[in-house]
């Protein structure tokens, strides 16, 4: 295991005994932010080219207790959903409390298998550095992104914090979403769509200083 992905399962491993089922336990702060980033990720959906046939398959890199298939159904969303995350406490909690999807503990990067999921989603992962250095998250972040890239069929989503910010906090994750957008380009495929316009929430609770990106084969 590389070091950034233990020093992410430490973390959630710390948060989830701490806070279990909630946004804090998998570090996110306001329940409403988290369901918010949760209908980004799923927004990958949407597309106007060629889309699966059938019970769409979505594979969730850092499930989790499993909260964006909650999310999904309560939306009416159908998804034929699998969950993965390196905290065995995360899934067993799954295992124990949801019938609907396939949750296994595993490092992503150990998946050999190309083209399994019809899309590929992760979220908050990417924002987070921990102790990490800036080089060694960024190659962890490119490493990620083409992971993904190779498992999905039409497409994947992801998030990082913007540099767009006036402040940063040195343990999350800040990506210019210019260099994201030319090395998804340059690297993955010219279908590529950047969100960054979400910057203020309805609620009034404050903004938010990350972005999305979704990707799809060509």
């Amino acid at each position: 295991m590389d070091n950034v992905t233990s020093l992410l399962q430490k973390h959630y491993e710390k948060t989830f005994a701490e806070h279990g089922a909630t946004s804090r336990g998998v570090d996110w702060g306001d329940p409403e932010e988290l369901r918010f980033r949760y209908g980004k990720m799923l927004d990958v959906l949407n597309r106007d080219f060629e889309r699966p046939k059938g019970v769409p398959s979505l594979l969730d890199i850092g499930c989790g207790w499993g909260g964006l298939m909650l999310y999904a159904k309560e939306k009416a969303i159908v998804l034929d959903y699998y969950g993965v995350d390196i905290v065995e406490s995360m899934i067993d909690y799954c295992h124990k409390n949801h019938k609907d999807g396939t949750f296994t503990v595993q490092n992503i990067f150990d998946v050999e298998a190309e083209g399994v999921y019809d899309y590929v989603v992760c979220n908050g992962i990417l924002t987070q550095k921990l102790t990490a250095g800036i080089v060694e998250m960024e190659a962890y972040s490119r490493r990620m992104m083409q992971k993904m890239f190779r498992l999905c069929r039409y497409g994947m989503s992801l998030n990082f914090m913007s540099t767009r910010v006036n402040f940063m906090v040195n343990n999350l994750y800040y990506q210019n979403p210019a260099e994201i957008l030319n090395y998804c380009f340059t690297e993955l495929s010219p279908k590529v769509r950047i969100d960054h316009g979400y910057s203020s929430l309805k609620t009034g609770r404050g903004k938010l200083y990350e972005f999305t990106v979704y990707v799809y084969k060509d």
